[in-house]
């Protein structure tokens, strides 16, 4: 009788262990210890904000069919100063967006603001799918552009504000395949079906994400700076889950912001706060790696894409092809980024990205510039540009937009996201705007040399400046930028229940 009492009693201290260590496995992995709704929950609200990406994305595309078929349609009497209209309205309007969407997201929340995104968005579509005139489509474009500038910082804050930290930069890597995904479909509509029709379909994608954010609580992080402690608890309960390691974090973030002066006014927080490291180097780092990303040509090659690859194969017999299937090879390298981005962390991808695109694009230069164009070998040059549009979209492409919602600290997540971004606006447009005349004086092999310098030199400072994020909580990337490597407080260095790996 004793013997089997020792023997029940080992048995439950066995299966007592063995429940622990799964509870504690699963908390690492953000999920809740009697299940995995919040993973499901993160999941659902971030598809949320995917869909309204989509619809940024097929923004940034829509002109690549609607241009074609405006012309088609007024054969071909559409003067050149109306068709660069058409394209430049929505990055003109990407500006005003970003200034907008700091101030919207401290002011009224990240979830409302994105809900008001999602009617502006909608109503942009509208009115091309029913545009009778020119105008009307410069309206259209001038929203949908300024529903995609509102997005850009708010997207990823958002994102990074609801999500575990084992999970985050899966969740926002997606965000930039959500963008080349609304490329591609929008490409795919405008192939299929008149402009009008691809348009509605487009408005879509804001559509079903707004009818998801409506139902999504406002973020932890943001309720906490309200003051709102109440509302803050049961968030960050529903977003992730109640097991030891998340009460962890969501008593830091209730100590941290009852350490902050209340007396002092919003103005004079945010006088103080942009002083501090904590926004100034995260500021300096975004600022460089938006401008390196769109310096190293990938926007250029998707706007023209047809000119370029006459050049790279003497014809443009394949453009429609190259243009559809260069959109599929950015949706693959982007899918398998979000995977390796989870694993392997950002420095890594970083830095791997930066060198490989740097040097696929110099020896891309160096081989036109060493042949005569009637000797060009469209097997080197289409393999070349394959090899820099899948290490591009491994790294430099998505982690600007991945790491934008993790290294501002709460206080300034508004204020740094909307500069950051407002920065790669201005660099996109620069970039666009100068292509055509780098392409005629410097020749094709002098501006592919000078984009892969580019994105050497802003790799050589990511080396030295980028921090890794991959795991850490929010909290734990704001005292790093505060204290540096050695200085961080003692709470975070020996915090072992929150996994930093």
């Amino acid at each position: 009788m004793d013997h089997d009492k020792a023997s029940e009693l080992e048995k439950f201290k066995s299966n007592e262990k063995c429940e622990k260590e799964n509870e504690k496995r699963i908390c690492e992995n953000g999920e809740n210890a009697k299940s995995n709704r919040p993973l499901k929950r993160q999941a659902i609200m971030a598809m949320g904000t995917f869909m309204l990406t989509l619809g940024a994305g097929a923004t940034a595309g829509f002109s690549a069919i609607l241009i074609p078929q405006l012309k088609h349609e007024r054969h071909g009497h559409i003067s050149t100063e109306m068709v660069s209209w058409v394209a430049a309205t929505a990055s003109l309007a990407l500006l005003f967006g970003n200034l907008l969407s700091g101030y919207l997201m401290e002011r009224y929340g990240r979830r409302n603001s994105q809900v008001v995104l999602a009617v502006f968005f909608i109503s942009g579509w509208v009115v091309i799918g029913f545009a009778k005139n020119m105008a009307m489509i410069l309206v259209g474009r001038f929203i949908t552009g300024l529903s995609q500038g509102w997005l850009g910082p708010l997207g990823p804050v958002f994102i990074g504000e609801i999500s575990t930290p084992a999970y985050r930069g899966f969740f926002l890597a997606g965000l930039s395949l959500a963008i080349a995904v609304g490329v591609l479909m929008s490409h795919v509509f405008g192939t299929l079906l008149h402009w009008s029709y691809a348009s509605l379909l487009c408005g879509l994608f804001p559509l079903i994400g707004g009818v998801i954010l409506y139902f999504a609580p406002e973020t932890p992080a943001w309720l906490a700076t309200q003051n709102r402690i109440d509302k803050c608890i049961e968030s960050f309960k529903w977003y992730r889950g109640t097991c030891p390691e998340m009460k962890a974090e969501l008593d830091k973030i209730i100590a941290a912001q009852e350490k902050r002066d209340q007396s002092m006014s919003k103005l004079s927080a945010l006088k103080a706060n942009i002083v501090k490291p904590e926004f100034y180097k995260p500021l300096t780092i975004m600022t460089v790696f938006f401008i390196m990303t769109q310096l190293s040509g990938v926007n250029v090659i998707s706007a023209y894409t047809t000119d370029l690859v006459k050049e790279l194969m003497g014809s443009k017999k394949y453009a429609d092809a190259a243009m559809l299937s260069l959109d599929v090879l950015r949706c693959a390298s982007l899918l398998v980024a979000c995977v390796l981005l989870k694993k392997k962390g950002r420095r890594p991808m970083a830095m791997i990205s930066g060198i490989f695109t740097s040097l696929s694009l110099i020896a891309l230069a160096i081989y036109m510039f060493s042949v005569k164009r009637n000797r060009i070998s469209p097997v080197i040059t289409i393999g070349l540009m394959t090899v820099y549009m899948i290490v591009s979209n491994l790294g430099v492409v998505p982690l600007p937009w991945n790491m934008v919602g993790e290294l501002f600290a709460t206080e300034t997540k508004g204020i740094g996201s909307g500069i950051s971004v407002m920065t790669t606006s201005v660099a996109y447009f620069a970039t666009i705007k100068t292509a055509p005349g780098m392409l005629e004086g410097l020749g094709h092999h002098g501006t592919y040399m000078f984009y892969g310098l580019s994105t050497l030199l802003g790799t050589i400072y990511l080396y030295f400046y980028l921090p890794e994020t991959r795991g850490k909580t929010l909290l734990q990337i704001e005292e790093y930028f505060r204290y540096g490597k050695k200085g961080r407080t003692k709470d975070v260095d020996n915090d072992a229940s929150i996994p930093c790996v």
